[in-house]
C-alpha cells in the first residue's frame, strides 16, 4: 500500500500556486502615452524588453549537458520539469508539470500525476512519454555532466498518458530537490528526435539545442552568440499565464564597471556581477535598487593527487600545509560584507554546515608539515585561474593573494590565467595540478555535495575524478557517513552525521575552501517590479514583471 506523502492538489490551487511560472499576476502592461486605456480606445501595449548584464559561464544550452551555474537561469525560462524551485527560496521544491507525488513504503518508487494542459512551444502536447524520453536521454549520456543527477534512477515508466513512475536504485532523501535541476528538464521528444535526439544512446541533438529550445516554458531561446549575448522571446504557445515581457537579453559583460555604468545609463535593467563593495558605487542613484540574496556559491583551491602533474602539491601533507598557510581573514576582506569561510564542502544553508575560524592560519604548523613532506625549502608550482569571478571577486585577485600567502612557507606560485571554458575543460580532464574554482550546487541539499568525496572511474565522484582522489580503506568512513545522510529524513540526525562528516573530511582532502559568497545585484526600479534572487537559477526570468 502506498504511503501518500503529498496530497494531490485541487485544480484551483494548481492554477494559483503551483503552475510554476504561471503563478501570480500577469503584471502591469503599460499603454502608449495618451491612450485612455478603455475597452474602446485601448491600444496594444508596446513590446517590452529586459536586458541583463552578467558574466555568465554558459557552455551549452542543451539541458542534458548543462552544468554551469548560470545554466538553470536559461533552462528554467525555456523548459518545465516535474518539480521546480519555489521562487525566493534557496531550494524548496514545488510541483510544476507534476501535480503532486506518492512515494511507496520502500522510498524508492515515486508516482507523479501530470497536468493535462501543458503544451510545448511547437504546439505538441506534453505527456508522460516526453518525461520518460527526456530522463532516459540523460541516463544514456554518461559522458554528460548532468548524468550525475540522474544516475540514482533505476527506471522511468509511463503507465498512462498523464502518469510517470520513477524507481530509484536506492532511497534518496533529496530526490524531489534533485528533480529541480536542469537534468530533469522535459523536452519535446518528437521534435528533438527529428534533430538527432535519442533516449537509447548516441544522441547528437546537442548542436541543434545550442541554437534553439524544445521546451514548454514561457520563453523560447531565439539566438545565442557565446561570449556576447543570448536572446529569449516569449513563447506564444505557453500553457500558463505569461508575464508582460516579450524579450529578455542576457548580455555578456565581464567588466563590473561596465555593468555599473550601463545600469546607470539605462542600457541594461539588471546587473548581476556586483559584490558588496562595487555596489556602493550605485548607492543613492536615481531609479536604481540594490538588492541582496543568499547563495551556496563557494570558492576554493583544488590540489590534484596525480603525482605525474606535480608530486609536491599532490602530497597530502603539503595540501594540509597549504590550508594552514592561508590568511582566511584576508579572503574575507576581499570577498566583502556577508562572506563566510566554509569549514569545507558543506555550505551554510545545508544540513549541519560548519564554518572555519578566520584565525585558523598557523604558519609554524604549515612549515612543519612542509618539512615532514620533504620540502623544507619549498617548491615551484603553477596556479591556474580563469578570467572569471565569484560574485564580483576576480579569480586573478584571489590567485595573487594565494601567491602572497604561500610564499611565506616557501611555495613559489606562478599564476596562469586562461579562458574560463578552457579551465573548465582541463578541470574535467583532471589535467591541472593546482587551480582556483567555484561551485554552485545543481540542487539544494547536502547530498549534492558528495561530489567532493573520494572516488574515481565511472562510479566515482565529480571531484574524485578531477583530483584523482581514490576511494581507499583509509577514507571509506567518509562514505559510510555520506550513505547515512543520503537516506536519513530526520533533520537532527542528518545534521549530526553532517558535522561528523565535515570533521573527518578535514583531516585529509585535496582542497582549501576559501569563501561562501552572498549575492549582491542591482536593477532599474523604474522599469521592473521587485526582482528576487534564487541561487539555483539566479533571476527566475519567468517571474520578472515590467512596469
Amino acid at each position: 500500500m502506498k504511503k501518500v506523502l503529498a496530497i494531490l492538489l485541487t485544480c484551483s490551487l494548481l492554477v494559483s500556486l503551483f503552475a510554476g511560472c504561471a503563478s501570480g499576476s500577469s503584471g502591469r502592461v503599460s499603454t502608449p502615452q495618451g491612450s485612455e486605456g478603455s475597452a474602446s480606445g485601448a491600444q496594444p501595449a508596446q513590446p517590452k524588453t529586459v536586458v541583463i548584464g552578467a558574466q555568465s559561464d554558459l557552455i551549452t544550452l542543451d539541458p542534458g549537458h548543462m552544468y554551469e551555474p548560470y545554466a538553470n537561469m536559461i533552462s528554467y525560462a525555456a523548459y518545465d520539469m516535474l518539480y521546480r524551485v519555489e521562487s525566493g527560496t534557496m531550494g524548496t521544491p514545488v510541483p510544476s508539470v507534476a501535480t503532486g507525488v506518492e512515494i511507496d513504503e520502500t522510498k524508492t518508487v515515486y508516482t507523479f500525476p501530470l497536468r493535462q494542459d501543458v503544451v510545448f512551444a511547437s504546439g505538441n502536447k506534453l505527456t508522460a512519454k516526453d518525461v520518460v524520453w527526456s530522463i532516459n536521454r540523460v541516463m544514456n549520456m554518461k559522458d554528460s555532466n548532468a548524468y550525475s543527477n540522474v544516475k540514482i534512477v533505476k527506471s522511468v515508466e509511463a503507465p498512462d498518458d498523464y502518469t510517470v513512475v520513477i524507481t530509484l536504485n536506492e532511497p534518496d532523501a533529496s530526490f524531489l530537490v534533485k528533480l529541480t535541476s536542469n537534468a530533469y528538464c522535459i523536452l519535446d521528444s518528437e521534435l528533438v528526435k527529428q534533430h538527432g535526439g535519442s533516449d537509447t544512446g548516441n544522441d547528437i541533438a546537442k548542436a541543434w539545442l545550442d541554437t534553439t529550445s524544445a521546451g514548454s516554458g514561457p520563453y523560447i531561446i531565439k539566438s545565442w552568440t557565446p561570449k556576447e549575448q543570448l536572446v529569449l522571446e516569449k513563447n506564444p504557445n505557453y500553457w500558463g499565464e505569461p508575464k508582460n515581457i516579450d524579450t529578455i537579453i542576457l548580455k555578456e559583460m565581464p567588466s563590473v564597471d561596465a555593468q555599473i555604468t550601463a545600469l546607470q545609463n539605462g542600457e541594461i535593467d539588471i546587473a548581476l556581477g556586483l559584490n558588496s563593495e562595487t555596489a556602493k558605487q550605485l548607492e543613492g542613484k536615481e531609479n536604481v535598487t540594490i538588492a541582496k540574496g543568499a547563495t551556496a556559491l563557494i570558492t576554493f583551491l583544488v590540489m590534484n593527487r596525480d603525482t605525474s602533474l606535480s608530486p609536491e602539491i599532490a602530497n597530502p601533507k603539503v595540501q594540509q600545509a597549504v590550508r594552514y598557510a592561508l590568511d582566511y581573514s584576508g579572503y574575507l576582506a576581499l570577498g566583502g560584507e556577508g562572506c563566510t569561510i566554509p569549514f569545507n564542502f558543506v555550505q551554510q544553508g545545508f544540513s549541519g554546515a560548519l564554518t572555519r575560524d578566520p584565525s585558523y592560519r598557523d604558519l609554524e604548523k604549515a612549515k612543519a608539515l612542509m618539512a615532514e613532506a620533504g620540502y623544507p625549502n619549498g617548491f615551484d608550482i603553477t596556479l591556474t585561474c580563469a578570467n572569471n569571478n565569484s560574485e564580483g571577486l576576480e579569480w586573478t585577485t584571489i590567485a595573487q593573494k594565494v601567491k602572497q600567502d604561500l610564499a611565506e612557507i616557501g611555495i613559489n606560485v606562478n599564476i596562469e590565467t586562461l579562458e574560463a571554458t578552457l579551465v573548465y575543460e582541463k578541470m574535467r580532464e583532471g589535467s591541472m595540478p593546482f587551480y582556483v574554482m567555484f561551485w554552485s550546487p545543481d540542487y539544494y541539499d547536502i547530498n549534492n555535495q558528495f561530489a567532493f568525496l573520494p572516488g574515481t572511474g565511472e562510479n566515482g565522484t565529480a571531484y574524485g575524478n578531477r583530483t584523482k582522489w581514490e576511494l581507499t580503506d583509509e577514507n571509506k568512513a567518509l562514505w559510510d557517513l555520506a550513505n547515512k545522510i543520503q537516506v536519513e529524513t530526520d533533520p537532527n540526525l542528518r545534521a549530526q552525521y553532517s558535522e561528523e562528516l565535515q570533521k573527518l573530511f578535514d583531516q585529509d582532502n585535496p582542497f582549501a575552501f576559501l569563501l561562501q559568497h552572498p549575492k549582491t545585484y542591482a536593477y532599474r526600479s523604474d522599469r521592473l517590479e521587485n526582482v528576487t534572487y534564487n541561487d539555483l537559477c539566479k533571476i527566475q526570468l519567468c517571474d520578472l514583471v515590467a512596469k
